[in-house]
């Protein structure tokens, strides 16, 4: 059996970036298990340039020649979001691991699609959906699992960027999946899920604004079965009014303040001083850097999963990606937002 993984990235985007350079930092630190391997997009420059910047061995000049390798042992799918389904779905019928970016199905259908012809290829699929593996909010979780701010009872989070509207942006374009929902909220959903240990949802209500066929912006609230509730907005086109993306958790106790919740490296642990909540000190402060940008712990696990021979994350399992993308069907099938295909 190998003891090192060649991996290869489809469509050298704007995250692809981010990942090889995930990538480059885990090379350059020693890391074995690792290979960059190969880059493919149908723009045989983009390919060829992005292939020398971070030091892959081969590019390609199209998506079937990057499949059609023997060599190529796992893919980082990272085109947008409409052409997740075939990109992977082709992936796995040509023997090769996925780790695909979030969301890795626009909708549950497609999703099953995708961990089905994993399961009967037995190949290893994940979603990568890098808060899970977010080692801050793993201390976070310990915080609350120690009793500090005691029961939590509520998790606020805003996600909201402002990007002009242009019907060339994917983030507008409806054929491309586009809207907050898929972007941002996604984010704020699954970290709610992540603070109340996964806890099913038992209720939803929400408003949005459309613009050409997509939620410019969404107002979200979710119940949990565990009796906490989470309410959070997402937008594209309005901004916040702070420069980072920041989610707080309210417990019976205290509270915790999250700096870019959805890639957090800082967060802040009050305790309440009164019952009325009116003061309260700070209980612990939680800094925990990346090593490089916050993309290596999911590459880093998925590469231990393809060399023990695992078909499925147990931290991001298929469960934890159908529940997520199943929150996000009700939500658009609320607001009667339906994409061209469906």
């Amino acid at each position: 059996m190998k003891d090192f993984v060649n991996w290869a990235i489809l469509a050298p985007g704007r995250i692809a970036n981010k990942m090889a350079e995930a990538m480059k930092g885990e090379v350059d630190g020693g890391n074995k298990k690792i290979r960059m391997y190969a880059v493919a997009s149908r723009n045989k420059e983009r390919a060829k340039d992005f292939s020398s910047k971070w030091g892959f061995q081969k590019s390609f000049a199209s998506y079937d020649e990057l499949f059609s390798d023997t060599d190529v042992d796992a893919i980082y799918v990272a085109n947008p979001h409409a052409f997740h389904h075939a990109s992977v779905m082709q992936a796995l019928a040509s023997g090769k691991h996925v780790l695909c970016e979030k969301p890795a199905g626009c909708s549950l259908s497609q999703l099953d699609d995708m961990i089905n012809l994993s399961k009967e290829r037995n190949l290893f699929f994940m979603e990568a959906m890098w808060t899970a593996f977010n080692p801050c909010i793993a201390e976070i979780k310990k915080a609350i699992s120690e009793g500090l701010i005691g029961e939590v009872k509520n998790i606020d989070s805003r996600f909201c960027n402002r990007n002009p509207y242009d019907p060339t942006d994917r983030n507008y374009a409806p054929e491309l999946a586009g809207g907050a929902l898929l972007d941002l909220g996604i984010y704020n959903i699954y970290f709610a899920m992540m603070i109340t240990d996964f806890s099913p949802v038992t209720a939803e209500n929400s408003s949005v604004r459309m613009l050409k066929g997509v939620d410019a912006w969404n107002s979200v609230n979710l119940s949990f079965k565990s009796g906490a509730v989470t309410s959070f907005q997402s937008a594209m086109d309005l901004p916040s009014t702070v420069p980072t993306h920041d989610a707080v958790i309210y417990g019976t106790k205290g509270y915790i303040t999250v700096e870019n919740f959805f890639c957090s490296q800082k967060a802040c642990v009050h305790v309440y001083k009164n019952e009325w909540g009116g003061e309260s000190d700070v209980a612990r402060k939680i800094d925990v850097p990346f090593k490089t940008n916050g993309y290596e712990y999911e590459l880093i696990h998925a590469t231990d999963c393809i060399l023990s021979g695992k078909t499925e994350s147990d931290v991001h399992s298929f469960k934890k990606s159908r529940d997520l993308c199943a929150v996000m069907d009700c939500l658009r099938n609320d607001w009667g937002m339906k994409y061209p295909w469906e």
